[in-house]
C-alpha cells in the first residue's frame, strides 16, 4: 500500500529542488553583443556597477573591461513604476578606435528601497551617432555598489 502523504512530500521536495536549480541557472553574467557582426564579446567582464540613489533618481556607471579595452556606460534612471532609463551615454575604448554615443533601454529591472543598495539589471542598446544600434549590453540584476570614496563623485541629480 502506498502512503500518499509520503509521496506528496517527495513530490513537493523534488519540485522545490527543481525551482532552486532553475533559479541558480538564471543567475548569469553580463554580456555584450556586437549587433553588426552578430557575435558575443565574451571576453569582456563587468568589473563595476556603481551609483547612489537620490530620491527617485539613480545615476549609475557600468564598466566592462578586457585587456586595454573598456566600455563605460553612464546611465541615469528615474525610479518609479516602471523604472525607466532617463538618459544614458557610453564610451567604448578599443585598441584601434573609440566609440561614443547614446544608450537606449530595451528593458529595466529595478529592486530596492531607500535604506538598502538597489539592484539593477536590464537590456540596453548602444547607439551609433546616427542612432543605429551597434551593441547590446545585457546586465543581470546585480547590486549597485556605492562608489569608492576616492572615486570622483557622480553628478548630482538636481
Amino acid at each position: 500500500m502506498v502512503d500518499h502523504r509520503l509521496t506528496s512530500k517527495w513530490v513537493l521536495l523534488v519540485c522545490a529542488g527543481l525551482l532552486l536549480l532553475a533559479h541558480c541557472q538564471a543567475a548569469q553574467e553580463a554580456v555584450i553583443e556586437d549587433l553588426e557582426q552578430e557575435t558575443s564579446l565574451s571576453d569582456y567582464r563587468m568589473i563595476s556597477l556603481t551609483g547612489t540613489r537620490d530620491g527617485d533618481r539613480l545615476p549609475v556607471q557600468v564598466v566592462f573591461k578586457v585587456g586595454s579595452s573598456q566600455l563605460r556606460m553612464d546611465l541615469r534612471f528615474r525610479i518609479g513604476v516602471p523604472t525607466r532609463l532617463e538618459s544614458g551615454g557610453y564610451t567604448f575604448e578599443q585598441p584601434k578606435r573609440t566609440l561614443e554615443g547614446r544608450v537606449r533601454e530595451r528593458s529595466v529591472t529595478f529592486l530596492g528601497g531607500q535604506s538598502d543598495n538597489p539592484n539593477l539589471g536590464g537590456v540596453f542598446e548602444l547607439l551609433s551617432r546616427e542612432g543605429d544600434p551597434l551593441y547590446k549590453a545585457t546586465l543581470p540584476t546585480s547590486e549597485v555598489k556605492r562608489p569608492d570614496s576616492g572615486a570622483p563623485p557622480m553628478a548630482p541629480s538636481h
